[in-house]
């Protein structure tokens, strides 16, 4: 939850910076010697504030997952045959990249080994 917060706010602050940059280069609102360090002033503001957000996220700890029960192939194999067939399609979208499927002829029996290519997702 810290982490979420966070981020909104660096996103937040990036947004401000962002639009400051807009007014003064697009917009031409900071015409001027005293404009000028006025933008200066609230550009270096922003970054520095971002550059502390950055360094709060960083310092707070990423959340950790236990995977040992995907690692139990009995309990994957039970879990598959109660998934519904939404769930099924969600959990295969994780272990795929992509299914090539090559065309046919029509009318001829489709055999799997011959035109269709699965590429599993590398681990990470």
């Amino acid at each position: 939850m810290r982490r979420d917060v966070l981020t909104a706010e660096i996103q937040d602050e990036e947004a401000r910076l962002a639009d400051l940059e807009e007014a003064r280069y697009v917009r031409g609102e900071f015409s001027g010697a005293a404009a000028v360090e006025r933008y200066n002033r609230l550009s270096e503001r922003l970054r520095g504030r971002i550059e502390g957000l950055r360094a709060d996220l960083n310092r707070v700890p990423m959340p950790s997952a236990d995977l040992t029960p995907m690692l139990d192939g009995l309990s994957l194999r039970e879990a598959w045959a109660d998934a519904t067939n939404e769930d099924r399609r969600g959990r295969l979208s994780l272990a795929l990249d992509r299914v090539e499927v090559s065309k046919g002829v029509r009318g001829q029996r489709l055999i799997p080994e011959q035109r269709v290519r699965i590429h599993w997702a590398a681990p990470v």
